[in-house]
């Protein structure tokens, strides 16, 4: 994992690309019960397009929020 963050950065930790994939792979595991790879294949297949305009599910706004993570170049 990052380095520790301390008062001087405020509490930010950086992750590593690697950490940032692990982190969405993750959360969409635990969300969505799917693995990051299958959540973003479906997501660009537009499966999830009218879920993503609706609070009525949390898991799939919280993965387009931290969607980032998993389209750095490579991990």
């Amino acid at each position: 994992m990052a380095a520790r963050s301390d008062r001087r950065d405020g509490g930010v930790r950086f992750l590593s690309r690697k950490e940032g994939w692990e982190l969405f792979d993750a959360r969409a595991r635990e969300l969505m019960g799917m693995s990051g790879e299958e959540f973003l294949r479906r997501y660009d297949a537009g499966e999830f397009d009218e879920i993503e305009d609706s609070p009525d599910d949390p898991g799939v706004i919280h993965l387009v929020m931290i969607m980032p993570f998993a389209r750095q170049d490579s991990v």
